[in-house]
């Protein structure tokens, strides 16, 4: 038992970086409370949301755009971000919406 735990300790230190699951803490749900070119006008919203800042080229939507800045709530379980997206639209912002993706990058 001893021997097999050993190995298999010895294997995953031998990982590499990259192959680590870091990166898959950042997928889930979010409330999406606006995206801008911007980085100051993300940050304006933010605060106003109290929400967080994300770079969207650091995201699993390569499609969406270069050079976008995402306010965003999450990641959190979908009726968590569904919530949000309530708030979001109280305060204002009524395009807020919930996707489900990833940041690979931490909040700005």
């Amino acid at each position: 038992m001893s021997r097999s735990l050993i190995s298999v300790c010895v294997a995953l230190a031998l990982l590499p970086a990259s192959a680590s699951l870091a990166h898959a803490s950042g997928c889930g749900w979010y409330a999406i409370g606006g995206a801008f070119k911007s980085r100051n006008s993300a940050y304006n919203q933010a605060g106003n949301l109290d929400a967080s800042v994300y770079d969207l080229d650091d995201s699993n939507s390569p499609n969406a755009g270069k050079g976008f800045y995402v306010v965003a709530l999450g990641p959190v379980r979908r009726s968590e971000a569904n919530e949000y997206r309530r708030e979001f639209r109280q305060n204002g912002v009524g395009s807020a919406y919930v996707k489900k993706m990833c940041f690979y990058g931490s909040p700005l």
